[in-house]
């Protein structure tokens, strides 16, 4: 299977991973390709063939092993992972996936030679609600994209773990292996609860340096100060006497910002140390002196460029301060990471009152001034995550930014999520638009009354294509004209051009089609669907048939979205509404129309009864697709459409055809501006005595709440999480401590399963992509 997906090799994180789950630890993996189900799959089905299956012979029927997946496309990808390992002839696995039906989880059979299962956590829980007892012999819980199960499913994942305690903490199981895996892309507090609550001695694997600062809790700290007082305000929050001895890095962008830094340090009597690229023949010597010990009450400083940093090697820092501020969440991780050697550790068994203290001990500081609009927002919405309270300035503006960023969309179409359900999946990733644009968005269709529809593609369970059915619109006529005129001969296309209208047939059917890529995929403009075509199928189409216009339009079923947070609908449901509305004429109510789109509440399949002068509903679709038990109500889908809208025209933001090429700078640029008003009156009120510690950023510091609070993530107005590529972070350099530890627990783990060593199985493993 490896070999068929072409899988390169062991990645680090693969490295450290595979061992322990192969040793049957209970582990943490995040990694940049923890999505990917071969990061864990190899090593769990071979400990689970080598041990867990003859451990279970004796026990009781239900399956050894249970995966959670965050939806059913994953369930899915996961099973037909399972099928090509060829392990389904010994752990028999299958998939689960349940519907909100009645009585629907109780007519589940789980057959007696299943060993694995894969399933949701909402699936789960509705199992578990009526055969509780096929669960008595569970002995590993898997989370895919732990992350996202938390963070979609959280109440799901709390029930879901205490069954799993409850099983494996009965005497009965406590010889058999009992085992927790959970690998994510991100760290999440959800996940600091679950290592401390539910996974004794954990091996924890951590290859993203932004990500192992939020597991370690790092003191954040936020300053925002104009540029020409960034210096003072510096020198405010800086501890001349410290009770215990502090190791600060200062890292600037600039030479000159090294100079000027080391200058202002210097002057007020402190021992500071300075390197940047027109200084390398200092290097052994900052060095030396660097990792030197620091007794209490006493300060190292160092103050040096981002170019420079990576050659440091420096991982014993207690404190970090951007000078300049970081362009980028993996640049800010990467600073981050110079602190590591003073990173808490969760696999460690002391007391929560150590952990907090040694939290404590590691601190970040960031300088942000009216220069860094630009790149402000990646790096507030990393900080986020943190239990930071961000200044509301920059929230505002962060916001700004988004919009600013939006506007750059007008001539993209809009959302599809958006208007399927009313919300997107995630705007700051989705490369549509989310906003109204009055010459796009503009219809001819009617935005209001009742129509007679006729669906011909079904696109998804609440989106189809077809045609609004109209006496005397010639559109029969013109399929009866094409009809007649290939009967007799079917001239194929002279030229193939990309854009130009052909004649497609399909069983007795001829369709009008232009061509979208030349040779591969064809629009079939009087029914919606899109489809591979090849140039021999294509025939020529009279000048006549150009004439008509297209005839296909969307329609939107309104206030049904997918169960379970799923941001698209089962195969099971689509399949169903098209075998039942596909090529029947309906008659839906308008609620609104936007450019080719139009939305429909109710759509319902009306039927005359020849006898009697009357007609009868047969079926809503609505109905139809909640009855599958797969979909739930959305009755705020049209309202927030509107909403939206009416928003949009208030606020002016509905844009032209000139608006959208205006570059991202002209668009923030007022934004700026009015951050700059901002930072210009906080100077103002600040006190005058610029170097006093404390008065003078007292207004702008923001501490994180106690430690003790509860572990639900802090909510933030900011679009949603970073891309992933934003998280690949260079290596470590060669005289780090830390790679010399991981180059001998990696000779240590070449040396079989077996002779590893116990003390390895509770380590925290912090490292570093290539």
């Amino acid at each position: 299977v490896l070999r068929k997906k072409q899988y390169g090799g062991l990645s680090l994180a693969d490295s450290y991973g595979w061992p322990a789950v192969a040793r049957g630890s209970n582990t943490i993996i995040v990694s940049q390709n923890a999505d990917q189900p071969l990061s864990y799959l190899p090593p769990l089905l071979t400990h689970i063939l080598l041990n867990s299956v003859f451990t279970s012979v004796t026990s009781s029927t239900g399956p050894v092993a249970v995966l959670l997946c965050p939806g059913w496309e994953k369930v899915q990808e996961v099973y037909e992972l399972l099928k090509e390992s060829h392990v389904t002839q010994v752990l028999h696995p299958i998939t689960v996936l349940l519907g909100v039906g009645k009585d629907e989880a109780k007519t589940v059979k789980i057959p007696k030679n299943c060993l694995l299962l894969v399933t949701t956590p909402f699936s789960l829980v509705r199992l578990l609600a009526c055969h509780c007892f096929l669960f008595l012999r569970l002995h590993h819980l898997v989370l895919d994209e732990a992350d996202q199960l938390f963070t979609l499913a959280p109440e799901q994942m709390v029930a879901i773990l205490q069954h799993f305690q409850k099983v494996t903490s009965s005497k009965k199981k406590s010889s058999g292996p009992q085992q927790l895996v959970a690998v994510a892309k991100r760290w999440t507090r959800h996940m600091e609860s679950l290592v401390m609550s539910h996974m004794p001695f954990p091996c924890v694997v951590m290859t993203i340096a932004e990500e192992a600062a939020l597991y370690s809790n790092i003191h954040q700290i936020i300053l925002v100060a104009l540029e020409s007082n960034k210096i003072s305000t510096l020198l405010g929050v800086l501890d001349f006497s410290p009770v215990v001895g502090q190791k600060t890095l200062i890292v600037t962008d600039t030479v000159q910002e090294v100079e000027d830094v080391f200058k202002a340090l210097n002057n007020k009597s402190m021992f500071c140390l300075k390197t940047h690229e027109g200084f390398t023949q200092q290097f052994d010597f900052v060095i030396q002196q660097w990792r030197k010990h620091v007794g209490p009450g006493n300060q190292v400083i160092l103050v040096t460029t981002t170019e420079c940093l990576s050659s440091l090697g420096i991982r014993d820092a207690t404190c970090v301060v951007h000078f300049s501020f970081p362009t980028s969440p993996k640049l800010f991780g990467s600073r981050l990471f110079c602190m590591s050697e003073n990173f808490r550790n969760l696999s460690d068994q002391v007391s929560l009152q150590d952990r907090t203290e040694s939290s404590q001990r590691t601190r970040s500081v960031l300088l942000i001034s009216e220069r860094n609009a630009h790149h402000v927002v990646g790096v507030l919405r990393y900080l986020g995550r943190t239990n930071v309270s961000l200044p509301p300035e920059l929230l505002t503006f962060a916001q700004g930014v988004h919009l600013a960023r939006e506007g750059q969309k007008t001539d993209r179409p809009l959302c599809s999520y958006l208007k399927s359900f009313g919300v997107c999946r995630d705007s700051s990733v989705c490369p549509n638009r989310h906003r109204f644009n009055s010459l796009l968005d503009q219809s001819l269709l009617p935005s209001s009354g009742v129509i007679e529809v006729l669906p011909l593609y079904v696109k998804t369970a609440s989106v189809f294509y077809g045609r609004v059915v109209r006496e005397g619109d010639g559109f029969a006529d013109m399929v009866s004209e094409m009809a007649s005129y290939y009967a007799d001969k079917k001239p194929g296309a002279k030229e193939v051009l990309q854009g130009e209208l052909y004649a497609v047939q399909e069983d007795e059917i001829f369709h009008r089609g232009d061509l979208l890529f030349f040779s591969v995929l064809a629009r079939f403009i009087d029914v919606g669907k899109e489809e591979e075509v090849k140039s021999h199928q294509l025939l020529q189409l009279p000048e006549r048939f150009h004439t008509p216009p297209a005839q296909a339009m969307e329609i939107i079923v309104c206030r049904v979205k997918p169960i379970d947070a799923e941001t698209s609908w089962h195969p099971k449901v689509t399949r169903a509404v098209s075998q039942k509305i596909r090529g029947l004429q309906h008659r839906a109510r308008v609620v609104l129309s936007l450019g080719n789109t139009v939305f429909v509440d109710p759509m319902v399949r009306v039927t005359q009864l020849p006898s009697l002068k009357m007609v009868i509903n047969e079926y809503n679709v609505q109905s139809v697709i909640l009855n599958t038990g797969m979909a739930v109500s959305n009755p705020e889908h049209v309202t927030l459409l509107k909403v939206l809208c009416q928003e949009d025209v208030e606020a002016g933001v509905i844009s032209g055809p000139d608006e959208g090429s205006a570059s991202l700078e002209v668009r923030i640029k007022p934004v700026e501006e009015v951050l700059a008003e901002v930072f210009r009156a906080a100077e103002v009120r600040k006190p005058a005595a610029a170097d006093a510690p404390h008065t003078a950023t007292h207004e702008f510091v923001h501490a994180p709440p106690p430690s003790d609070q509860t572990l639900a993530p802090v909510p933030l107005d900011l679009p949603g999480p970073p891309a992933p590529d934003l998280h690949q972070v260079p290596a470590c350099g060669p005289e780090s401590p830390l790679d010399t530890r991981a180059a001998g627990e990696s000779s240590q783990t070449a040396a079989g399963l077996d002779a590893a060593d116990h003390v390895v199985r509770y380590r925290f493993h912090l490292l570093l992509e290539k």
